[in-house]
């Protein structure tokens, strides 16, 4: 029998995102902070990090051995495009490997798609800590430090098989701040998302304080585990099949 030849494809997206992480500060901080502008917050925390001798003196401590804004992320940290970004998919010419610098060229015009959006994750926190007596609430810091340009891709390799666009599907992590592409999946497998030859610049940050309820927190291990997460994935591909 003979060897059949491995395709390559590559999934991309436009070029808007960023990083963001929700983690856990004190109470004090916060309350501090909620009402105040939203520069003034953003410069206490960078000055934190790099100019002590800048701080707000009437301000509380931020969290006991804080570091930097992007390791305060407990809750959540996300790295990717926004949830309102164009995709498409290319084969790569033979010989090509994943993650190689080749594989990255953007010579190769690449054919746009809608995929499956498979499910919204909500992680908000709120302006007051009112539902703290029925629900484990916690004081909460949302740093999102928006960028353009290159925010990665996803490799998908198959046995000779042409590429399927109805067997890639992605979620998204919804915030106070703004919506993230979070996972990936083809045919129902995950696929990550390949930032190595990522390059952005910066577009600015946006910053809040809250109160994050726990209880609410629609996490990852919730959604993997609901027994009708490829429900809307499997009507797709039927519906698919029919419509061919």
């Amino acid at each position: 029998m003979a060897t059949k030849t491995k395709r390559l494809f590559r999934v991309d997206t436009g070029i808007n995102g960023g990083e963001l992480v929700i983690g856990q500060v004190n109470d004090d901080f916060v309350r501090y902070f909620v009402d105040k502008p939203e520069h003034e917050l953003i410069d206490h925390v960078l000055n934190t990090e790099r100019d002590p001798d800048e701080l707000d003196p009437d301000a509380p401590e931020i969290k006991e051995d804080f570091y930097c804004w992007n390791e305060c992320d407990e809750i959540e940290h996300l790295n990717g495009v926004y949830s309102d970004t164009e995709w498409s998919w290319v084969e790569l010419p033979a010989g090509i490997q994943e993650g190689t610098q080749d594989a990255m060229e953007d010579e190769y015009e690449g054919e746009v798609f809608e995929p499956l959006h498979l499910f919204d994750r909500e992680a908000y926190h709120e302006d007051d800590d009112s539902a703290k007596e029925k629900y484990d609430v916690v004081p909460v810091l949302v740093y999102h430090t928006g960028e353009k340009g290159g925010m990665g891709c996803w490799f998908i390799e198959t046995d000779g098989e042409d590429f399927d666009p109805n067997k890639f599907c992605y979620s998204t992590v919804a915030t106070s701040v703004t919506e993230i592409v979070d996972q990936a999946w083809y045919d129902k497998k995950e696929i990550y998302c390949d930032q190595s030859w990522a390059d952005t610049r910066s577009k600015g940050d946006w910053v809040r304080v809250g109160w994050f309820n726990k209880d609410w927190w629609d996490t990852i291990e919730k959604r993997l585990d609901d027994e009708y997460l490829w429900e809307l994935y499997d009507e797709n591909i039927e519906d698919a099949k029919a419509g061919a």
